[in-house]
């Protein structure tokens, strides 16, 4: 009991430094020192310049035929996954602790980024370029990125993304595992200026990782 209880201390702080620099941080939307550009660059999720259909949906014949198989874990080719990707892969350093897995969950345009973007904008945290906001100590992923099909492959199953069956809850489920345990992963993009999935992107783990987006406690495992 005292070694759960000294576990559930530091976590229960955290949530409550988070909360309370969420406030802060819509009270005042800049930390001291952060330019109004750069608070606007804390949340990435650009367009990739060379955003590109991958022509497929699943379920279809002709996604089932490229559909592969590593470790158990199905690689759905609606994912626009590359040849040489693995969907889990040894991270490149040691972050030295098991990371604080946080989950934020809210319907569509409910303001789950902004808040999460004011959290890192309070923070004072520098924040990667590219899809996924990765600051020095927290990774923020939204969870769209595991959406099984693209916007067109959507309105060709005819179910919106709201719906489970449009989610890939299996490979979000061994990915927000494996970076629990300090592994890196190969992370689905989807791509909301395109539409489409872009290729994956190389995610390493961090000391602290939130999911945001429609389901992040929806599945069991995931």
């Amino acid at each position: 009991m005292a070694r759960l209880h000294s576990a559930l201390v530091p976590a229960a702080l955290l949530a409550a430094a988070l909360l309370y620099l969420g406030q802060q941080a819509f009270v005042a939307p800049r930390a001291p020192g952060l330019r109004t550009s750069d608070v606007r660059q804390l949340i990435s999720l650009r367009a990739n310049a060379n955003s590109v259909s991958t022509g497929l949906t699943w379920p279809s014949p002709e996604a089932e035929a490229k559909l592969r198989e590593v470790d158990g874990i199905k690689l759905y080719p609606t994912h626009a996954w590359s040849d040489d990707m693995m969907p889990i892969l040894p991270a490149s350093k040691n972050i030295g602790a098991t990371p604080v897995i946080i989950g934020v969950a809210a319907d569509s345009g409910c303001g789950k980024s902004t808040f999460l973007r004011r959290i890192l904008g309070a923070l004072g945290t520098e924040v990667s370029s590219g899809h996924t906001a990765i600051g020095d100590m927290m990774t923020v992923v939204c969870l769209d990125d595991y959406h099984t099909n693209d916007r067109a492959g959507r309105k060709a199953t005819g179910l919106t993304a709201l719906d489970a069956r449009e989610n890939d809850f299996a490979l979000m489920g061994a990915q927000i595992e494996a970076l629990k345990k300090g592994k890196a992963v190969y992370k689905p993009i989807y791509n909301h200026d395109s539409g489409f999935k872009d290729p994956p992107e190389l995610l390493q783990p961090n000391k602290v990782m939130v999911f945001e987006g429609l389901h992040p406690i929806y599945d069991e495992k995931a």
